[in-house]
């Protein structure tokens, strides 16, 4: 049984014509003479009551009516609601520094279409378990298997100092990171410290991403972050690294992606 045989059967009866009701569906009378006959096979009863007049339900015909309207009207909500949700904005989770490096460029044309949440790294994973965002971008990569990866991107990152700052003493300068304990800037600026013998004492945590930038450009201390084209310039003598970004949904989510996020 299909949802056009319901429909079908439904209009046959609200007419009381199988002629009518071909006029009024844009078929043929046999097509759905037919398809009446096979519904009544497949319930293994009679449904109508044929005569010159037209048709009338018989009991059994009576029953099916009945539940083919609760069916119908549950497609029609159905139908409804899938619009509605596919109209609502596209939910994203993911951390500072991707939404300055990644996210803002891509849908800045657009950003009426999203929903933007941002936290530390250590919570997009719930976010997205307790279904909260439909999307999370994050520097870490989830086992779980409810999870789907639907993308990645890789981002350059550096040692960043104010631009036209020339002389650069490490003994000297604060270090700022995140107070982010999963941010992967401040793993790498606490291994690079490691690396120089430079003392944890010069390690500086602020409470934003935007703090970091603006303590850098006013020359207040140095940072690994995103290499962009801004206030910022990098520190010549430390390579370029690249870090990668995934992009995560829920396997079994149905929502629509847009276009513009992942191109």
């Amino acid at each position: 049984m299909e949802i056009n045989d319901l429909i079908i059967f439904k209009t046959v009866v609200t007419e009381g014509s199988i002629s009518k009701a071909a006029n009024v569906l844009g078929y043929v009378q046999p097509h759905l003479t037919e398809r009446i006959k096979r519904l009544e096979q497949e319930l293994d009863t009679p449904l109508l009551n044929r005569s010159n007049k037209g048709v009338t339900t018989l009991p059994s015909g009576d029953v099916l009516v009945g539940y083919a309207n609760r069916i119908l009207n549950l497609v029609d909500e159905a139908k409804h609601e899938i619009k509605r949700t596919q109209a609502l904005p596209y939910r994203i989770a993911t951390s500072p520094s991707i939404l300055s490096s990644y996210v803002s460029k891509r849908i800045g044309g657009t950003f009426m279409k999203y929903e933007l949440t941002i936290e530390n790294s250590s919570q997009l994973h719930s976010l997205l378990r307790n279904q909260k965002v439909d999307m999370v971008i994050t520097y870490g990569r989830y086992a779980d298997s409810d999870f789907q990866q639907v993308g990645s991107h890789t981002i350059s990152m550096g040692l960043q100092k104010a631009k036209g700052k020339t002389v650069m003493d490490y003994s000297n300068e604060y270090f700022l990171v995140s107070q982010d304990r999963l941010c992967p800037f401040r793993k790498r600026t606490i291994d690079f410290m490691e690396e120089k013998h430079i003392p944890m004492e010069q390690l500086h945590p602020l409470d934003s991403f935007s703090l970091i930038q603006e303590f850098i450009s006013e020359g207040k201390g140095i940072a690994f972050l995103p290499i962009k084209d801004d206030q910022l310039e990098r520190v010549e003598d430390v390579e370029v690294e690249s870090l990668s970004v995934h992009f995560y949904k829920m396997r079994e989510s149905g929502k629509e992606i847009p276009a513009d996020l992942m191109s």
